[in-house]
């Protein structure tokens, strides 16, 4: 038996062997800029991811250990960007700018940062109608993670979403795998299992990865959206659709 899992990131070549359709930039006048900070003496954030959030602009950092912060920037695009993106200093003061207004820590950390791992781009998704009516496997190939479902990094659960997609994968791939009586490995001369295995977990992840999608496409429109008609429409769609707003992080994938 052979399987391939692609978890290749949004821009998947195992997507495309999939057939899935391809993922699209986000319709916001909104840019993403990621990095990591290195602090010598270890830093004072403690373990949480942490959001800020000023009229359009959002910083989210996560502690990776003691000594190493990842953080994320989004702000609006500016007619520059597509020189500021090639230049690193000039892509730190771009960010430095645009972080004038928040607590100074976060502006040393933007200083700080590691040079070589800064990166300024658009933002890619894959449209939460797209996630309802694609299909996700074809033969013994399926995707998961950002292949998957990459959003935009409104509500920050992209890597959550991505360990869950694990967890519901191999708990489908193993219960295929074993029989639930003797708990004996099945052996199987054909592909049927794994591809078996595979629909189960499409099916598990399907309306979780929509749920997820549309929430973040939400909250970006509204951040984006210049009219306050348009704010308010979906600010109502937001109410009504996700009233409460950890809903997120309350989900249970189960265990393996």
């Amino acid at each position: 038996m052979e399987a391939v899992i692609g978890c290749d990131g949004v821009n998947s070549i195992v997507a495309s062997m999939v057939g899935l359709r391809p993922v699209r930039f986000l319709p916001l006048s909104t840019c993403v800029a990621r990095g990591f900070t290195y602090y010598p003496d270890g830093h004072q954030f403690g373990a949480e991811f942490v959001m800020i959030i000023k009229d359009q602009v959002r910083l989210g950092r996560v502690p990776v250990s003691y000594n190493l912060v990842y953080w994320f920037v989004t702000r609006p695009s500016t007619n520059q960007d597509s020189t500021i993106s090639k230049n690193p200093v000039l892509m730190r003061q771009s960010l430095m700018d645009s972080l004038k207004d928040f607590p100074a820590h976060t502006v040393e950390m933007i200083r700080n940062c590691d040079m070589n791992m800064l990166h300024l781009t658009d933002l890619k998704y894959r449209p939460p109608w797209d996630l309802l009516l694609d299909n996700f496997r074809r033969g013994t190939v399926t995707v998961a993670g950002d292949a998957m479902h990459g959003t935009g990094p409104f509500i920050a659960q992209g890597g959550a979403a991505s360990i869950e997609d694990a967890i519901v994968l191999a708990r489908c791939l193993a219960k295929k795998m074993h029989n639930n009586d003797a708990n004996k490995r099945v052996q199987v001369e054909d592909n049927t299992l794994i591809e078996e295995a595979f629909d189960e977990y499409v099916k598990e992840r399907r309306m979780r990865i929509f749920w997820l999608s549309l929430n973040s496409f939400l909250i970006g429109k509204k951040l984006d959206a210049q009219s306050l008609v348009v704010k308010v429409i979906i600010l109502a769609l937001i109410v009504v659709l996700f009233r409460d707003p950890d809903w997120h992080i309350h989900y249970q994938c189960g265990t393996l």
